[in-house]
């Protein structure tokens, strides 16, 4: 029986580390390594593989060269089949759900199996705006997923980690999540502050990310326009 921790870096992360460390023994911690990982989270990381018995590294694959960058909103005549139609250069642009699944999501999934896998467990939270369709102690095609942290809140996992003395990486001052892919260019919602981040600590980083983002601004305003004047002349919208 193989019980995999998937871990992140982030402060839920961090937090389901010290956690379980009565448990380190019996663990696989696994990290998904995309290729775009920050230099920050790279340093935790080995601190990490250093501390605990097991760690494994996944070797994750973007598929940005091929099918573009995540947007949230995105403009179809810049997806890869829009701009095959055309018969265009641009840019593309994906689906950041596409874009993680296929970095993150997937590689972590095939080494679960790889390792065969009977339990999977994260830092996912109820009050976490974006989580797995799945709760805490149900089980899929036999493997138990457990969120030990499933009923706590963000101010449960800082207390926590202020009281046992466990430092929080940097990017906390500006920010209220982990520092995931540093070319991602979804998830803007929360990602605003990463970009001040970046500006600060990565300012040729920040650079290549706000290029792209000025191009995807560009795009979906392009796109927009008309279909707004369709709705609003022929439908009434």
């Amino acid at each position: 029986m193989t019980t995999v921790l998937q871990f992140s870096g982030g402060k839920d992360s961090l937090a389901m580390l010290h956690l379980l460390k009565p448990r380190w023994n019996e663990l696989v911690v696994m990290w998904c390594n995309t290729g775009a990982a920050f230099p920050e989270t790279i340093e935790l990381m080995r601190d990490v593989q250093t501390t605990v018995p097991y760690f494994l590294e996944v070797k994750g694959t973007q598929n940005i060269a091929s099918d573009g960058y995540p947007a949230d909103v995105i403009p179809t005549l810049r997806t890869k089949v829009g701009l095959l139609a055309f018969g265009s250069s641009a840019q593309a642009f994906q689906s950041r759900f596409t874009c993680c699944a296929h970095a993150i999501w997937a590689p972590m999934h095939r080494a679960c199996v790889a390792l065969g896998a009977t339990t999977i467990i994260r830092g996912q939270k109820n009050s976490d705006a974006l989580r797995a369709p799945v709760v805490d102690g149900q089980v899929v095609d036999g493997v138990r997923y457990e969120f030990p942290l499933h009923d706590w809140a963000d101010a449960d996992v800082y207390k926590y980690l202020s009281e046992h003395d466990i430092p929080l990486p940097r990017n906390y001052k500006l920010m209220n999540t982990g520092l995931d892919c540093w070319n991602c260019t979804a998830y803007l919602g929360e990602n605003q502050k990463k970009l001040a981040y970046m500006r600060e600590h990565h300012p040729d980083k920040h650079v290549h990310v706000a290029r792209v983002l000025r191009d995807l601004n560009r795009a979906v305003s392009d796109e927009a326009a008309p279909m707004k004047t369709i709705l609003e002349s022929t439908c009434g919208i």
